[in-house]
Order: structure tokens, then C-alpha cells, then sequence
């Protein structure tokens, strides 16, 4: 039996939420005054990931990035195996039912 299942990574941008509502002061809000017009609205955010979720034409393209309704290549770093590898390490131990303090080490 086919699951019929596609995997992909969307990035929603810079989005302007109120995550920084306990940090709002004179510099907060400047900083995000500058910013605002780089800045996306909720909606603008989530278009990806609802193109990616529900357009026809990606009903069998797995395993790609996007970002503004476009595939795109990730960055680098993103690309490196190696860091694949400790940020799966590291994500075991954190869900694990008995994590081990050897977190420090991994992010070295």
C-alpha cells in the first residue's frame, strides 16, 4: 500500500508577528520600524506554504526548498551533512525519554 506522501521545506520569510511584545522598548521598535518593510504580514508568510501544500502541479515533487512560492536552493550550510548529522543527534537526544547532558558537545 503507497502512502502518497511528499516531503518538502517551505521558509516563510521575516515575518511580523508579536513574538517580541515582552521586548518592545525604544530600540525594539526601531529596529522593527526600519525593518517593516521587509518585513511580511501572516498571510503573506503562509502563501508558501499553502502553494506548496496544495498546488497540483508539486503533487509528486518531494524532498525540495521553497521560499515566495518559488523551489529555490538552501544555503550551504543548510546543504552539509555533517551538520545534518549533529542536528539529528542532537534532536534524538532532546526527545528522547532519558536525554543525555552531552548537548554542549554536539553544538561545538
Amino acid at each position: 500500500m503507497e502512502a502518497n506522501v511528499t516531503v518538502n521545506c517551505v521558509h516563510p520569510g521575516i515575518v511580523r508577528t508579536r513574538l517580541t511584545r515582552e521586548r518592545e522598548g525604544l530600540i525594539t521598535d526601531l529596529v522593527f520600524f526600519l525593518a517593516s518593510k521587509l518585513l511580511k504580514t501572516i498571510p503573506q508568510a503562509a502563501a508558501t506554504t499553502c502553494y506548496v501544500a496544495t498546488n497540483p502541479r508539486l503533487t509528486k515533487v518531494s524532498g525540495k526548498y521553497f521560499a515566495d512560492c518559488n523551489e529555490t536552493s538552501p544555503s550551504k550550510r543548510a546543504s552539509n551533512l555533517s551538520e545534518a548529522a549533529q542536528l539529528w543527534t542532537a534532536s534524538e537526544i532532546m526527545v528522547s525519554r532519558d536525554p543525555k547532558p552531552i548537548l554542549p558537545a554536539i553544538s561545538a
